[in-house]
């Protein structure tokens, strides 16, 4: 396959995965919100913000360790090697984790009732969640050993569809006891699930039993290349849930719930954009070890073009029929309408500079990526605590805009710098002039789908903005990588060449 074809491919694969389990998860808070409300949505908003930190720390980045070195030893097929390097890995990961569980159960009162001066509720669910950590991070680091021998099944299949779509089911059981219940069992009760399915799936691959871990030693090699990782992971990961904790920390848990089925909208817009970065930067690290700046430019554009070019539908369902959407979670929620237009014009930029940031990584200039990481941090923690007190949620959204704009514009400047890359082309015109196109019909026409009813509306805007415009890009005409992908799709799945 050439360039457009094996991107098409590896894409469309890994967006139909994520798309599934990002269904799942989106119908997870929408439940909630709509059945339980803004108090219980934002404590279980928070509890998941918090373990998320808690659990970057107890992984250490064994997940990136145990795939850069086992993949290095199946090219060799030295089997006693990677039994070794994937249970001393399971065996650190359970012993961090175990340890920043412990601490994050005795830190979880402090945390609930003192800091962020919530109830029992949010101690409950802090203490469910640091039980699952454990399980979690074993899941994810067994998870990345199977994708270490070229195989993405297993790893889509439970982390994108089995454990969120265990989240919705036990979230319904927990509702026929108690709210308190449907927000503490389910992130604990997919996490062992999805631990347990992962390992047997690990079992089909390769032997590992109880004491191949008990006995493996620790791999001071794998932890020295994996921990300075997970300081990126950090940033990375304080940054998208910074909205969640700088709010509770200055209003109440109503208010996180309030906005997060605004937040949770707009990033799913960032399915399109993880869909391509996990073939692009494969790709671009190839190209640039054959210093083909030629196709480096070529594959730079096209992913940004396409990566514009599949989002800007769902982008303009999103900031055409704000309290549309917003409805689906309940109509105390379509105030927050402003919240999800600005969250969503961020998210939109986040796509068309990501591939910059992955550029950046793997041509070598890690070290430049994460400096601008700690300054957006920065700057991002900043507006927060400028603008939050004073507009609340819309502040949240306003400070992640500006912090997007400011690393979009740092990273274009630095790609440029660096290796002589930019984004633009004639070819990025098309979707652009298609979204405006598209935008300023529905504008005007929107009146005709807000009588009818809310799903009905929605579905009707959708499949009008899609055909429009796909007939206004088939106008303006599709170049030769459009034809390839076309190609490809049809190879996905007619099964025709």
């Amino acid at each position: 396959m050439n360039i457009p074809q094996k991107i098409a491919k590896e894409a469309t694969i890994s967006f139909l995965s994520m798309g599934i389990g990002s269904l799942f998860r989106y119908s997870f808070v929408l439940i909630i919100a709509r059945w339980l409300g803004p108090l219980y949505l934002g404590i279980f908003s928070l509890g998941l913000a918090i373990m998320r930190i808690a659990e970057v720390i107890g992984k250490a980045g064994l997940d990136n360790g145990v795939l850069k070195y086992v993949s290095e030893n199946y090219r060799e097929k030295k089997d006693d090697q990677i039994r070794e390097i994937i249970s001393s890995s399971i065996k650190i990961g359970i012993i961090l984790s175990l340890l920043i569980s412990v601490i994050l159960i005795i830190l979880s009162k402090w945390l609930a009732i003192d800091y962020f001066s919530s109830n029992n509720i949010l101690r409950n669910v802090l203490v469910c969640n640091a039980i699952a950590i454990p399980f979690s991070n074993s899941m994810i680091i067994i998870a990345s050993a199977t994708q270490a021998f070229k195989l993405l099944k297993y790893k889509a299949f439970v982390i994108n569809i089995f454990v969120p779509l265990l989240n919705v089911i036990f979230l319904f059981i927990g509702l026929q006891y108690s709210n308190q219940v449907a927000i503490s069992v389910p992130i604990l009760l997919s996490s062992i699930l999805g631990f347990i399915l992962i390992a047997v799936f690990l079992q089909n691959l390769i032997s590992i039993n109880i004491n191949n871990i008990i006995r493996a030693p620790f791999r001071l090699d794998l932890l020295k290349f994996s921990y300075p990782l997970m300081f990126v992971t950090i940033i990375g990961t304080v940054m998208h849930w910074m909205d969640i904790y700088m709010l509770s920390f200055f209003f109440d848990n109503t208010t996180v719930g309030m906005y997060q089925p605004a937040a949770r909208t707009a990033g799913l817009l960032r399915i399109v954009l993880i869909a391509f970065m996990g073939i692009f930067s494969p790709m671009i690290s190839e190209l640039y070890a054959k210093n083909d700046r030629k196709e480096m430019q070529h594959l730079y554009k096209l992913i940004i073009r396409w990566v514009m070019t599949i989002a800007s539908p769902l982008f303009l369902l999103i900031i055409i029929f704000p309290k549309k959407v917003l409805l689906l979670f309940g109509p105390e929620y379509q105030g927050s309408h402003i919240i999800l237009s600005v969250l969503t014009i961020s998210v939109l930029i986040q796509s068309f500079i990501a591939s910059s940031g992955h550029t950046l990584m793997m041509t070598g200039y890690s070290k430049i990526n994460f400096v601008n990481s700690v300054i957006i941090l920065i700057i991002n923690l900043l507006f927060n605590f400028i603008l939050i007190p004073i507009y609340g949620g819309l502040g949240a959204a306003i400070a992640t805009l500006i912090s997007m704009l400011s690393l979009g514009l740092i990273r274009l400047i630095e790609v440029w710098y660096y290796l002589r890359l930019q984004p633009v082309s004639l070819s990025l015109l098309k979707p652009l002039f298609s979204t405006l196109f598209v935008f300023v019909l529905l504008i005007n026409t929107k009146p005709i789908f807000m009588p009818f009813h809310t799903i009905i509306t929605l579905l009707i805007a959708s499949l009008s903005i899609l055909i429009i415009f796909t007939v206004f890009l088939w106008i303006m005409g599709f170049d030769d990588d459009d034809n390839q992908v076309i190609s490809a799709l049809k190879v996905i799945f007619l099964n025709t060449k």
